[in-house]
């Protein structure tokens, strides 16, 4: 094959390569832009984080681990297998032993083992309610989290299109200027207004990383991976009772629950340690290997006999310790009397965070129905009124920027308390422990 040949396929080859990379970028980048454009729902990224979430998932193996230790407390101890070899063979009257094989089992007095079971079982329980209390607050930082991305991305939104509405005011106030009708000090004022937005605008950019990479870092995923944009978040009617609530709470809130199955347990291990007073015991069978008597010994007036099996019975002393096992019994009751007391501080706790969360709940929805009903288009018509005047000369431009702002403010409070009313609903489902209808 001649040189020119081989130089020839080798750059067709190095074009075909490079075409083939070059295809491949541009459907990677179609396909990024395709997923940074997606809708990012909230049900995805609760799903996402309860499957996903190393946190999460470390707890629920902590459960299993502990589920599987109540059949290990429950279970005998491992039998006891012996095997006794007599260098200097004992004579008997039936011959001499030679060897002897024993057995024994230790059997814990009644009820201990039972208790012991009891006690592994309530902290398997314990372990339960802590792994549905992280899944309640992994669900609620998760909900915050995409409130959070949402009102980020809106208030990017407003501010992107006031920058537009600042724009149409700059070139306005500069026709005016031009034609002698307004001062110069309008145009400054105006390119002031615009940069601040500009400013704005970079700040709610660093925002918006910060609440992604947010959101990724609970999901387990990469914190530069792309989202998609919030989906719309509509506002629900909140009217469930704070008695209600609080009835809710104390009956299937996980953090009261832990403190719940810690006093059975508790209460299981009191009558634990009052059971080491008795003792226990150890059933023992021991077998000999005997060899008969030679000939030339005498019978023996019983008879001979082969090898033999005896059986015996050992039971611990537990009133020689007695000093221990009261401070074992003082120990569980000091428990125990620490888990009341946690549980009742527990149900205090929780009933104030209901409270506190109902409170925020009903401010965030009055706000929201504020904006949006009266205040947002009371602003709007102000603004437009500003607008006119100004066209026409009656209004300074002062009074418009002035009413642009104001506008900006109030669709940025709205939005505020829209996640606001979000979030707040999210932590009081952590508190009770349960999803809370809400009416349309």
């Amino acid at each position: 094959m001649s040189l020119k040949c081989i130089k020839n396929r080798v750059y067709i080859f190095t074009r075909i390569l490079l075409a083939a990379l070059s295809i491949t970028t541009l459907f990677t980048e179609i396909a990024l832009s395709e997923e940074s454009n997606a809708v990012l729902k909230m049900r995805w990224v609760i799903d996402e984080a309860l499957r996903s979430n190393p946190k999460l998932r470390s707890a629920r193996f902590s459960w299993d681990a502990s589920k599987e230790r109540v059949p290990q407390v429950k279970a005998l101890d491992d039998p006891n297998i012996g095997f006794t070899y007599y260098a200097d063979q004992v004579q008997t009257r039936v011959g001499e032993v030679q060897a002897r094989v024993e057995a024994s089992q230790k059997i814990p007095y009644f009820g201990k083992l039972r208790l012991k079971g009891e006690v592994a079982e309530k902290e398997a329980k314990v372990s339960g309610e802590r792994h549905r209390t992280l899944e309640r607050e992994i669900i609620a930082e998760a909900k915050s989290s995409f409130y959070e991305l949402y009102w980020v991305y809106k208030s990017i939104e407003i501010n992107d299109e006031n920058r537009m509405l600042l724009e149409r005011f700059v070139k306005i106030a500069q026709v005016k200027y031009a034609t002698g009708r307004a001062t110069q000090q309008d145009v400054l004022k105006a390119q002031v207004e615009l940069s601040a937005i500009m400013n704005e605008l970079i700040t709610l950019e660093q925002l918006k990383e910060t609440a992604i990479a947010r959101t990724n870092i609970l999901l387990n995923r990469h914190p530069e991976s792309p989202l998609g944009t919030p989906e719309r978040v509509d506002i629900t009617k909140f009217d469930v009772s704070i008695a209600d609530l609080y009835e809710k709470a104390k009956e299937i809130s996980p953090g009261i629950s832990i403190f719940k199955y810690k006093i059975e347990r508790d209460k299981a291990a009191h009558k634990l340690a009052k059971k080491q007073y008795f003792p226990d015991f150890t059933f023992g069978f021991n077998y000999d290997l005997v060899n008969d008597l030679p000939s030339s010994v005498t019978a023996s007036p019983i008879g001979e006999g082969g090898n033999f099996y005896s059986g015996t019975l050992s039971i611990n002393v537990p009133i020689f310790q007695k000093r221990k096992y009261d401070a074992g019994v003082r120990e569980a009751d000091a428990r125990l009397k620490s888990s009341e007391r946690a549980y009742k501080n527990m149900e205090n706790l929780t009933l104030f965070e209901v409270k506190d969360f109902h409170f925020k709940v009903q401010t965030s929805e009055r706000l929201v129905k504020l904006y949006r009903d009266n205040i947002i288009p009371q602003a709007e018509q102000s603004l437009n009124a500003a607008e006119i005047g100004y066209q026409s000369g009656k209004v300074d431009f002062l009074n418009l920027i002035d009413s642009q702002r104001v506008l900006l403010d109030f669709n940025l409070a709205y939005y505020r308390a829209v996640a606001d009313f979000g979030i707040n609903i999210a932590q009081l489902e952590r508190v009770v422990g349960i999803e809370l209808a809400r009416n349309p």
